[in-house]
């Protein structure tokens, strides 16, 4: 059984590959962050990436965008809880 990985992009959502290899990365960021005040600041990296992936490309599904957000949300939430329980 193959684990999925968390820092996949929602499945249907085309985007260009720039922007594609460098959400995997701000996910992981987020992912990995040393703090809880690094977690937040890869959060908002990766928020304001979506921000003008929404604002650059008209053809990306509101829904599409939604997911995005939700994606980054649950990544930093489970981070926080993981350094809050390393603590």
């Amino acid at each position: 059984m193959t684990q999925r990985d968390p820092y996949e992009m929602p499945p249907g959502l085309v985007v260009p590959p720039a922007y594609h290899s460098t959400l995997r990365k701000r996910l992981a960021e987020v992912g990995t962050a040393s703090s809880a005040t690094n977690c937040l600041i890869a959060q908002a990296r990766a928020e304001g990436l979506v921000e003008a992936l929404e604002t650059v490309t008209h053809g990306i599904s509101p829904v599409y965008i939604e997911r995005l957000y939700l994606l980054i949300e649950q990544a930093t939430t489970a981070r926080l809880l993981e350094l809050e329980r390393l603590q």
